[in-house]
């Protein structure tokens, strides 16, 4: 679809330029901050490739993962659904399971408001691994993840009726 005859391509050149100083300064703060974030697949792909896009991509990465322990659960909700380069559904990026519409506001105060366990789940590719696989749009990847919430609720040991999802939100009740 990205590469067929006829596309308009943005020109994306200036992400192979080397990080800028902005960009080196935030990861040494994010590294210092949430030393986990050096495990990261992004992490290591900066490593290995300096350039403002590979950067923007750990930051973006290490940001989303720990945005919870930065932010409160209403403006993390927020965030997540409408961070940048976020895929929208509507308004925002979050979607369930079943393809009802999420209304962010509400997803946002039950959060608030829930007692038990909110676990993030964060299912990450390769660049490359995802564009071989077709899970290089949103929707494909929604539509991979509906197909997997049984397997997701047996994985994490959760019984079908006790989970609710939302894109990246699962609570346990």
């Amino acid at each position: 679809m990205a590469t067929r005859e006829g596309v308009e391509k943005i020109d994306e050149s200036f992400k192979l330029a080397p990080a800028t100083v902005k960009q080196q300064k935030l990861i040494e703060k994010l590294l210092r901050d949430f030393p986990d974030s050096a495990t990261m697949l992004e992490y290591e792909d900066y490593q290995r490739e300096k350039t403002v896009g590979v950067a923007s991509e750990f930051i973006t990465r290490a940001i989303e993962d720990n945005a919870h322990k930065i932010l409160n659960q209403r403006t993390y909700a927020d965030y997540i659904g409408t961070r940048p380069g976020a895929e929208r559904f509507g308004s925002h990026g979050l979607f369930t399971d079943d393809g009802v519409q999420v209304k962010l506001k509400e997803v946002s105060q039950e959060l608030n408001a829930h007692q038990g366990n909110v676990w993030t789940l964060i299912i990450s590719l390769r660049r490359e691994d995802a564009e071989r696989l077709g899970f290089n749009t949103g929707i494909r990847w929604r539509d991979m993840l509906r197909t997997q919430t049984q397997a997701l609720a047996d994985s994490l040991k959760i019984p079908m009726d006790h989970l609710k999802w939302h894109r990246k939100l699962i609570m346990i009740r």
